[in-house]
Protein backbone atom coordinates (compact mmCIF):
# COMPACT_ATOMS: atom_id res chain seq x y z
CA UNK A 1 0.00 0.00 0.00
CA UNK A 2 1.29 3.70 -0.75
CA UNK A 3 1.30 6.39 1.11
CA UNK A 4 -1.13 7.76 -1.22
CA UNK A 5 -3.52 5.41 -1.12
CA UNK A 6 -3.16 5.24 2.91
CA UNK A 7 -4.40 9.02 3.35
CA UNK A 8 -8.07 9.14 3.82
CA UNK A 9 -10.14 10.78 1.15
CA UNK A 10 -12.33 12.81 2.96
CA UNK A 11 -9.59 14.98 5.12
CA UNK A 12 -8.57 18.32 4.53
CA UNK A 13 -5.78 19.00 2.70
CA UNK A 14 -2.18 20.02 4.59
CA UNK A 15 -0.34 22.94 3.72
CA UNK A 16 2.36 24.33 5.76
CA UNK A 17 2.16 28.26 3.81
CA UNK A 18 -1.29 30.36 3.62
CA UNK A 19 -2.92 31.04 0.52
CA UNK A 20 -2.74 35.00 -0.56
CA UNK A 21 -6.59 35.15 0.14
CA UNK A 22 -5.60 33.98 3.78
CA UNK A 23 -2.82 36.06 4.65
CA UNK A 24 -4.64 39.67 3.93
CA UNK A 25 -0.71 40.67 4.38
CA UNK A 26 -0.11 42.71 7.67
CA UNK A 27 3.80 42.73 7.78
CA UNK A 28 5.56 43.53 11.32
CA UNK A 29 8.61 45.32 10.36
CA UNK A 30 11.93 46.70 11.76
CA UNK A 31 11.21 48.57 14.89
CA UNK A 32 7.82 47.72 15.92
CA UNK A 33 6.53 49.21 12.38
CA UNK A 34 3.83 47.61 10.77
CA UNK A 35 3.38 46.87 7.00
CA UNK A 36 0.37 46.45 5.05
CA UNK A 37 -0.87 46.12 1.52
CA UNK A 38 -2.88 49.09 0.24
CA UNK A 39 -6.15 47.15 -0.26
CA UNK A 40 -5.82 46.17 3.97
CA UNK A 41 -5.60 50.12 4.35
CA UNK A 42 -8.00 50.84 2.04
CA UNK A 43 -10.56 48.38 3.83
CA UNK A 44 -9.95 49.84 7.02
CA UNK A 45 -10.36 53.69 5.96
CA UNK A 46 -12.79 53.27 3.66
CA UNK A 47 -11.33 54.36 1.01
CA UNK A 48 -9.98 53.03 -2.78
CA UNK A 49 -7.34 51.06 -2.69
CA UNK A 50 -6.05 52.95 -5.74
CA UNK A 51 -6.24 56.08 -3.72
CA UNK A 52 -3.44 54.19 -1.42
CA UNK A 53 -1.05 53.85 -5.02
CA UNK A 54 -2.40 57.89 -5.97
CA UNK A 55 -0.58 59.23 -2.62
CA UNK A 56 2.48 56.96 -3.41
CA UNK A 57 2.39 58.25 -7.15
CA UNK A 58 2.60 61.88 -5.83
CA UNK A 59 5.20 61.39 -2.97
CA UNK A 60 3.09 61.98 -0.45
CA UNK A 61 3.20 58.15 1.21
CA UNK A 62 6.28 55.88 0.78
CA UNK A 63 5.59 52.21 -1.00
CA UNK A 64 8.08 49.82 -0.39
CA UNK A 65 8.66 47.18 -2.79
CA UNK A 66 8.95 43.73 -1.68
CA UNK A 67 9.14 42.19 -5.15
CA UNK A 68 7.42 42.59 -7.91
CA UNK A 69 3.93 41.77 -7.28
CA UNK A 70 3.60 42.78 -3.52
CA UNK A 71 4.00 46.65 -2.67
CA UNK A 72 3.21 47.28 0.93
CA UNK A 73 2.59 50.99 2.93
CA UNK A 74 3.74 51.72 6.78
CA UNK A 75 0.67 52.34 8.53
CA UNK A 76 1.99 54.93 10.61
CA UNK A 77 2.75 56.94 7.79
CA UNK A 78 -0.47 56.78 6.18
CA UNK A 79 -2.36 57.30 9.36
CA UNK A 80 0.05 60.83 9.39
CA UNK A 81 -0.60 62.12 6.21
CA UNK A 82 -4.57 61.83 6.73
CA UNK A 83 -4.09 63.80 10.09
CA UNK A 84 -2.05 66.18 8.39
CA UNK A 85 -4.60 66.63 5.37
CA UNK A 86 -7.49 66.90 7.34
CA UNK A 87 -9.24 70.49 7.75
CA UNK A 88 -10.43 71.86 10.93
Amino acid sequence: MSERDSWPKNAPMQTTTKSFIERDVEFNGVGGRRFSKAKSIAGRLGICPRTIFRWADAGKITRHKINARVVLFDDAEVVAFIESARVG
